[in-house]
């Protein structure tokens, strides 16, 4: 024998050997039934199971009616089905995991979506961006009554599968519903195989939404039941004024408000009102507001394309551009051709000064001695210096840097207030790779050439929806989803940056426009240039003039 081998203990005798064998299966089968039983809970709940697991609708969504589990999406679990889900047995559907009929106001809903998998018809051309989804879905929560419409920020499940672009795809946001309705999802899917982001020279997609599977028994319910709820519009007069210039809110109609619609900022073409959840919008005049900028921003700076155009346009007549003829081509759209005494639209770089009676008039040759900033104030007015760009795209007609190097604090003075608007041709013309690195030579100017005491502001890009360009040259990189990244990229870079040593804050047009309801987002397809109707522009005006001047001069005196 080798002495370096060791000797099998014999068990005895047979009976002992068959009692133990008999012992240890029985432990098996007990641990089993355990395992068995605690993973069907956590796949699926109680009233979950798939004999032949078959991917099939009723198989996949069934299970989950009448559920009632409290909780944040990460807290409830996907059943294993949803993954293997594929097209030709199942539609993309909408599921509500934690279903409840009848929620508290201020409450979340878990709102998933699963995109099942195609074997078929799949695009290999187009990729994301970076953390961003394969699939572009547009949803809503939409109060049947008040017609609210809630967006659902889906965002990707946190799960390797998703990775992948011929996989099964989940999607899921904690929905929080502050107004009292009955709720029910509305939506479709935009885009599918990353086909929203057409990067570099890739060509846009067109435009076919595909249908997304409801249920109609898929309705929450939302209730103020012991009449508390500090977002009821009967309260909504009584909180604080607005400081900020992107606050969470809703359109309501004007003959829903408890109170004289006055007392808010004009209605919309479909006479709704944008009211914020935590703040309160009170009308300001624009001879207040030039009140507001003599005393506390006598100086600023602004940064833009066409759609800040159109908000100075609204500025410098004191309100009265488009107040009448609304429907007007110009009003409704496009307004580059229309004959305007106040400033030149066409010249890249304008100083405009401002009096709280006649509004804001460029003069040829200003320089910022001519008259001095004192001069002005003495006389009761501001000035603006305006930089027309098209982003930080190369193609515009000049770099759109040289104007920084040149020193634009030494030549047109120290603002207290900056407005930097970009993403509206960035996402049309850059890839997002050249977009970084462009963003961050701005980023290096403006901590170069404005100090801590200069507010900065940055504006959103307009909200792009329902559309693919349809230009028949030069067809530009627009998709909702794409905008959305690139606003929420710089948005990151701003605050990443700044916030240690500015007053950063976001001017959020884009929220504004989302959350109209889906017939009026339709509007904007008749529009190529993605501009806001006037009536939205006087809206998206009174939301900066509330976050500029509310925290520096008393209510009464506006």
């Amino acid at each position: 024998m080798n002495s370096f081998s060791i000797p099998k203990r014999r068990c005895g005798h047979p009976a002992v050997r068959v009692f133990i064998a008999v012992a240890v299966l029985g432990l098996l089968t007990i641990y089993l039934v355990i395992y068995l039983h605690q993973t069907t809970h956590a796949i699926a709940g109680d009233k979950y199971s798939s004999v032949d697991n078959k991917p099939g609708l009723d198989n996949l969504w069934q299970p989950l009616i009448g559920q009632k589990r409290a909780g944040k999406c990460q807290d409830l679990p996907i059943p294993a089905s949803y993954w293997t889900a594929q097209e030709a047995y199942a539609p993309a559907f909408v599921n509500i995991p934690n279903y409840q009929k009848a929620i508290q106001i201020g409450q979340s809903v878990c709102v998933r979506v699963v995109v099942p998998a195609r074997k078929d018809h799949v695009s290999l051309t187009y990729t994301p961006l970076t953390d961003a989804p394969w699939d572009s879905v547009l949803l809503d929560m939409v109060g049947k009554s008040t017609g609210i419409s809630v967006p659902v920020k889906l965002r990707m499940v946190a799960d390797y599968r998703n990775t992948q672009r011929s996989n099964t795809h989940i999607y899921e946001a904690d929905v929080v519903l502050r107004d009292e309705d009955m709720y029910v999802p509305q939506g479709f899917i935009e885009f599918r195989d990353a086909e929203w982001n057409p990067e570099d020279a890739l060509e846009p997609v067109d435009y076919k939404p595909e249908h997304l599977f409801i249920p109609k028994s898929l309705a929450v319910t939302v209730e103020d039941r012991d009449q508390t709820s500090q977002y009821s519009l009967a309260k909504y007069l009584d909180l604080p004024l607005c400081t900020r210039a992107n606050m969470d809110g809703r359109w309501i109609k004007v003959s829903n408000l408890p109170f004289d619609s006055s007392l808010v900022p004009p209605p919309d073409n479909h006479n709704l009102v944008w009211l914020p959840y935590e703040c309160r919008l009170q009308p300001i005049s624009y001879q207040d507001f030039a009140v507001c900028l003599n005393s506390h921003f006598p100086l600023m700076h602004w940064f833009g394309d066409s759609n800040l155009r159109r908000a100075l346009k609204k500025v410098t007549t004191m309100g009265e551009w488009c107040k009448e003829n609304v429907e007007t081509r110009r009003c409704l759209c496009e307004d580059y051709g229309e004959p305007f005494s106040r400033f030149d639209p066409r010249i890249r770089q304008l100083l405009i000064d401002m009096d709280g009676e006649s509004g804001g008039r460029s003069i040829l040759n200003h320089t910022i001695n001519q008259p001095s900033i004192s001069e002005l104030e003495e006389k009761g007015g501001s000035r603006i210096y305006l930089h027309k760009w098209e982003g930080l795209i190369q193609g515009n007609r000049r770099n759109w840097f040289d104007e920084f190097e040149k020193g634009i604090t030494s030549r047109f003075g120290k603002p207290q207030l900056a407005i930097i608007s970009l993403i509206n041709w960035d996402t049309a013309f850059s890839s997002r790779q050249n977009f970084a690195i462009q963003l961050g030579r701005l980023l290096d100017y403006i901590e170069r050439e404005y100090k801590p005491d200069t507010r900065i502001v940055i504006r959103t890009g307009q909200y792009y929806c329902c559309r693919s360009d349809s230009s028949t040259k030069g067809r530009r990189a627009y998709s909702r989803l794409r905008n959305a990244y690139f606003d929420d990229y710089v948005i990151r870079a701003f605050h990443e940056r700044f916030d240690e040593t500015h007053n950063v804050d976001v001017w959020d047009v884009s929220s504004l426009s989302e959350h109209l309801p889906f017939f009026a987002r339709n509007e904007s397809v008749a529009c190529p240039s993605n501009h806001a109707r006037s009536e939205v522009v006087e809206i998206e005006n009174q939301v900066l003039f509330n976050a500029m001047c509310n925290n520096r001069v008393e209510e009464s005196t506006l």
